[in-house]
């Protein structure tokens, strides 16, 4: 808002910033006083949006192992020994609804979790397959990969809300 209000650029990501190196105004102005050339600017750009879409994918990488080895195998057991003790508790006669409500959540959170991992590791394989441009690459990391590990986060959230803490694989906000 302030910026707004002065008149400023309100530039929101790092993405649309490193475009300022080569507008035409801003090289005519490093070259004038001898900071860089226009060929240095574009390499410099270049550079950021390499390392950015670099960053995004190891960052990416990262949340499709833990999510893969870790969060849904421990999700999975977890949901497999409460159905085992909610059968368990059904064969005593007694009510198990408490322990099926809960499953229940746990399997539609899951289920959620798999096909965000899925669709992620998609769209990252597109955004990958951009490196002859790695402008387009970063950009592609900005506006679709960073909020498809967004769309990660929402489910393993809510399971680890929902998941018993001796087979949560990671500390807990709480922790």
């Amino acid at each position: 808002e302030e910026a707004a209000r002065r008149g400023l650029p309100n530039i929101k990501s790092m993405v649309d910033a490193v475009e300022a190196y080569t507008k035409p105004e801003n090289i005519e102005l490093f070259e004038k006083f001898g900071v860089l050339n226009k060929v240095e600017m574009e390499s410099r750009a270049e550079i950021y949006y390499e390392n950015y879409a670099k960053q995004i994918n190891i960052e990416t990488k990262t949340m499709l192992d833990m999510a893969r080895k870790q969060i849904i195998p421990a999700v999975m057991k977890y949901a497999g020994d409460l159905a085992k003790g909610a059968n368990e508790v059904k064969a005593m006669g007694m009510d198990v609804s408490v322990q099926e409500d809960i499953l229940k959540k746990i399997t539609t959170e899951l289920k959620n979790l798999v096909n965000a991992v899925e669709q992620l590791d998609a769209i990252d394989d597109k955004a990958r397959a951009m490196e002859d441009n790695m402008e387009a690459a970063a950009r592609c990391f900005h506006a679709d990969v960073f909020p498809a590990m967004e769309a990660v986060r929402v489910p393993a959230d809510k399971l680890e809300e929902l998941v018993d803490k001796e087979y949560w694989p990671f500390p807990t906000y709480a922790d």
